[in-house]
């Protein structure tokens, strides 16, 4: 069953943009960076801030039906699959749709409709920090080869010399394992549970060799990475979506247990545990304004690719690693539905009762966002060429060709 879908020709949906942070800097003249398919129609931008510009839409309102139906096509297998949660998807220059499915619906949720829901991003919460470290590094003095001991002390290198950046951000480090910290009364590794023992500096100590071969995931490794940010440009890694102190940003958050309520169904021992994860996975907010740092990424891709540096590094997914670039995993597909290979980025956040799904497509410059609380749901895995998100792909990038 489909519930409040809601098509957006987008000068509305960009207007909401302008308030948010550094990582997401949309403009609706940079708006008109959109695909192949599309050709600029000049609309009117009246946003909060009363800015005016135009934005591009695709040729037609015929050409704007094939995307919305291809988009509709995602949600409604998903909804027939049994998911349960909300979709936004961009189908090229920010034509956004969101769905939810009915039980949210049901509960007085309404798409694109204020006050939007509020997720926890989970492990979403790595790409957009390594996002903005590799923006950071190509605009400073270090690379991605830099020790993270430039920035951060207290790192045990007995064993190895300090790991870089880049085998932060791969999980290549050898730093000691959050989750290998025994189990609270509550279900969840102590670190996450917080006191005295715990933190950053737990991270850092007792480190082993790092693996000579593949990698190791670790929330440590984000975690040390968070603590850089105060060496960059910015007091802590907080400021990665514009909030701290001054709430620039209220559609994306540092979740704590002072605002644990804003997000949905987060209860219980979430409440305090999430908190724990920091850099790692302790961002949330709202799946527009993820389609929005989506399409800030996926705009500037083919200018990243040839920039050579940490940028390009972004988008490179590495065979050896299973295709994991920076932050996410690249990597190409191929469908029925499509005539040549797709180039996918794809991020999952699991925590707890839930589960994210990011996913590019850089070349074509779509993407979609699936977010539930329903832990059980299964949206397969691309590589195995069946399931959810598999299909889901061949629609998001060849269901509006005819």
């Amino acid at each position: 069953m489909r519930a409040h879908v809601a098509p957006i020709v987008t000068p509305a949906i960009a207007a909401l943009a302008l308030a948010c942070s550094a990582v997401l800097p949309v403009s609706p003249a940079a708006a008109q960076d959109t695909d192949d398919s599309t050709a600029p129609v000049n609309l009117d931008v009246e946003t909060a801030s009363g800015l005016n510009g135009t934005i591009s839409t695709p040729t037609g309102a015929e050409r704007v039906a094939q995307r919305i139906a291809a988009a509709r096509a995602i949600t409604d297998a998903a909804f027939a699959a049994g998911f349960s949660g909300e979709i936004v998807i961009d189908m090229g220059g920010l034509l956004m749709v969101n769905a939810m499915s009915a039980d949210l619906a049901e509960e007085g949720h309404s798409a694109f409709d204020a006050p939007k829901l509020m997720w926890p991003y989970a492990s979403v919460t790595k790409q957009i920090l390594a996002a903005k470290m590799v923006d950071e590094l190509d605009a400073g003095d270090y690379s991605l080869d830099t020790p993270i001991t430039e920035f951060v002390d207290g790192i045990d290198a007995s064993e190895a010399p300090a790991p870089t950046i880049r085998q932060l951000l791969q999980h290549r480090s050898g730093l000691r394992n959050p989750d290998e910290t025994p189990e609270g009364a509550n279900g969840w590794p102590a670190f996450y549970n917080g006191g005295a023992k715990y933190g950053v500096e737990w991270c850092l100590k007792g480190r082993t060799a790092p693996p000579s071969t593949g990698w190791s995931y670790n929330n440590c490794d984000y975690m040390a990475l968070g603590a850089a940010f105060d060496e960059l440009s910015f007091e802590d890694w907080s400021y990665l979506i514009g909030g701290g102190a001054e709430g620039k940003n209220v559609a994306q958050v540092v979740i704590t247990p002072g605002n644990a309520s804003q997000f949905y169904k987060l209860s219980g021992p979430e409440v305090r545990v999430i908190p724990g994860y920091g850099a790692s996975a302790a961002l949330g907010g709202t799946l527009e304004n993820l389609t929005f740092f989506n399409w800030d990424r996926m705009k500037r891709y083919e200018d990243d690719l040839a920039s050579g540096g940490s940028k390009a590094a972004f988008w490179q997914g590495d065979p050896a690693l299973g295709f994991m670039a920076l932050g996410h995993w690249v990597f190409e597909v191929e469908h029925p539905a499509c005539p040549a290979p797709i180039v996918v980025s794809q991020r999952k956040g699991e925590i707890g009762r839930y589960q994210l799904e990011n996913i590019m497509l850089p070349e074509l410059k779509r993407s979609m966002v699936f977010a539930t609380a329903q832990s059980g749901f299964d949206f397969g895995e691309i590589w195995t060429e069946k399931g959810a998100l598999y299909d889901a792909i061949g629609t998001l990038a060849c269901g509006d060709k005819s």
